[in-house]
């Protein structure tokens, strides 16, 4: 069985948290996280570079942009679920 770990064991492994992720194609690409407990939006747009590290831009996010980032997860994030549910049902 897989082991899982919290929020909190993830933060003291040295794991910051991720807000949101806007892009993903092969791993995260763009969105928002944490960086030193800040939030910052990251952006990567090399895809196929397979076999070097990711390298990301960073800047930093106020926090009006992310509660506005959150609202738009939270708006997708309930489309999804009823997309989901309208797809089971057929």
């Amino acid at each position: 069985m897989a082991e899982t770990w919290t929020e909190e064991q993830l933060i003291a492994d040295g794991f910051e948290r991720v807000h949101t992720e806007s892009e993903w194609y092969d791993g995260p690409r763009a969105g928002l996280a944490d960086i030193d407990g800040k939030p910052h939006y990251f952006e990567s747009h090399d895809y196929d570079h397979a076999d070097e590290a990711d390298e990301y831009r960073v800047w930093p996010a106020n926090e009006a942009a992310v509660e506005l980032e959150r609202e738009q997860w939270a708006i997708f994030a309930r489309w999804n679920e009823r997309r989901e549910a309208a797809v089971d049902n057929r």
